[in-house]
């Protein structure tokens, strides 16, 4: 009989060997190489992402801030930290 090989995930590195990973990978992961063969590599996350988050609501179309009122300081570190994760 034969056997029909099955393809968990593909993924495709660009030019500069950059490639989308699925979950549980999220941007902003330590990734370690645990394992490599001809033809297999295997990576185990080391550290997940540290992203501080600052909880926000819409209210009358406008984006408010849900928690206590953040310094400037942690808003700029919070959208820097979400821009440099993706």
């Amino acid at each position: 009989m034969w056997e029909i090989p099955t393809v968990d995930t593909v993924i495709k590195l660009d030019s500069r060997r950059r490639g989308v990973f699925p979950l549980p990978f999220k941007p902003g992961d330590v990734l370690a190489q645990v394992g490599q063969s001809s033809d297999d590599i295997t990576f185990r996350i080391v550290k997940p992402a540290d992203v501080p988050l600052i909880r926000t609501r819409i209210q009358q179309g406008f984006t408010m801030l849900k928690t206590a009122p953040a310094t400037a300081e942690q808003i700029v570190s919070a959208i820097r930290a979400d821009r440099n994760s993706r």
